[in-house]
This record gives structure tokens, C-alpha cells and sequence, in this order.
């Protein structure tokens, strides 16, 4: 999995739920959207956790990148405003999560992801 989130304490807090789960192996966690992509090539991630708003290179943005490089990677967005999901229905990402996730939210996400 990789995790993206310009917002550092989030992204540690995602990397650190997900790390508790069953059968998860984190490849990468980045704050910076454009690193995540450089490193997504040799990172081979199969699902990326990435927050939907982030400046520079939002997560939508970030998602196509991502799938034109790697389109079987299933994209996650995680993100704390509602509103914002309806904004992108048209984008690449195929689930999403609202912030704040819990272990008990997350582990229900999983359960339900497809392989």
C-alpha cells in the first residue's frame, strides 16, 4: 500500500492503523504528492491511501498519474470533507474514506475491498 497526505500527523496516524492490520505491508508513506508519484514506479504499490485535497498536485490529479502508470492499483480516497467526494465523481478512484478513521472503520473497509 502507499499512503499520501500533505498533512503530516494524518498521514502518520493512517500509516499506523493500517500497519495494524492483517496482511497490510506499507511500501511508502509521503506527505509531498509528487514524491509518491516518482517512487510509485519502483514501489509497485496494489492500493493507494491518498487525501483528496492537497495543494500542488491534488489527490484526484495524483490518482490518474498514478493509474496511467499502474492501472490495476485501486485508489482509496481519504479525505475529512463530504462535499468534496461529490466533486470528483468523474475521477479514477473507485472507493473512499472520511476522516476520522478509526480501526473498527477501516478494518470493515478493508474486509469489503476487492483483491
Amino acid at each position: 500500500m502507499l499512503v499520501v497526505d500533505d498533512e503530516k500527523p494524518c498521514l502518520d496516524e493512517l500509516v499506523y492503523i493500517l500497519s495494524g492490520q492483517e496482511n497490510i505491508e506499507i511500501v511508502g508513506a509521503f506527505t509531498s504528492p509528487r514524491e509518491a508519484l516518482q517512487a510509485s514506479a519502483t514501489l509497485n504499490p496494489g492500493v493507494a491511501f491518498i487525501d483528496l485535497i492537497m495543494p500542488n498536485l491534488n489527490g484526484a490529479k495524483l490518482a490518474t498519474e498514478l493509474l496511467e502508470r499502474n492501472p490495476a492499483l485501486k485508489i482509496v480516497f481519504v479525505t475529512a470533507y463530504r462535499k468534496e467526494l461529490a466533486r470528483i465523481r468523474n475521477s479514477p478512484a473507485v472507493f473512499s474514506l472520511l476522516k476520522p478513521i478509526s480501526r473498527l472503520k477501516l478494518q470493515e473497509f478493508l474486509r469489503r475491498l476487492p483483491d
